[in-house]
């Protein structure tokens, strides 16, 4: 009976110690923050080259 007491003991040790490096891993890798680089783009009106290609059309 004490033997599987122990055996007990231990699984309830590595399960509860699974759960917590779980939980860790997760909310470290939900935490983390990607430096997000935000751009825009600046282009040129293009109605000149509308115009220019309807008239070469």
């Amino acid at each position: 009976m004490k033997n599987l007491r122990k055996i007990i003991g231990l699984f309830l040790i590595i399960f509860v110690a699974g759960i917590f490096v779980t939980i860790i891993t997760v909310n470290k890798s939900l935490n983390k923050i990607d430096p997000q680089e935000k751009s825009v783009e600046i282009q040129k009106d293009t109605t000149y080259l509308l115009k220019a290609e309807k008239k070469t059309v």
